[in-house]
């Protein structure tokens, strides 16, 4: 079995919140901001691109946060969305931003499965391991359980 495609059949990707203190890393990805991480390769640790976009030789996941699934580009994805924490020097990747500030930058993105579980979680409107899912990224995610208004 595929463990890419994860026991639901769909493309696994995964993002993660790096915390230092009060402040969360964020990545450029013009013209947003972005979180760590992106689709697993195959043969990939699941957190190995997390680690090498944080600018950290490796994380460990602290929590699973959330779960999106949503369609792009004809393929199926299942995110999971982890807190973690960067192991050894960090390589000065990214920008380390006041959560408010990394809320209102996540909150500008395009790309809603990462947008909503993000800003959802970092705002704590959210509960840990809270599942979106998107049949049409045009259109609003459903979450269970739910998740309370901006």
């Amino acid at each position: 079995m595929d463990l890419r495609l994860g026991v639901t059949g769909r493309q696994l990707a995964v993002g993660a919140v790096v915390r230092r203190g009060k402040d969360v890393l964020l990545i450029s990805d013009p013209p947003d901001w972005a979180l760590p991480g992106g689709a697993v390769e195959p043969e990939e640790p699941l957190l190995a691109k997390v680690a090498k976009e944080s600018g950290y030789s490796s994380v460990l996941a602290e929590r699973l946060v959330w779960v999106a699934r949503y369609p792009a580009g004809g393929v199926e994805y299942e995110m999971l969305g982890f807190e973690v924490t960067g192991v050894g020097p960090h390589d000065g990747s990214g920008a380390w931003v006041p959560i408010g500030e990394a809320v209102e930058r996540l909150g500008r993105m395009w790309f809603a499965p990462i947008r909503e579980p993000a800003v959802a979680f970092l705002t704590g409107r959210a509960r840990v391991a809270t599942l979106w899912t998107w049949t049409d990224l045009n259109e609003p995610g459903v979450t269970h359980p739910r998740v309370s208004a901006a």
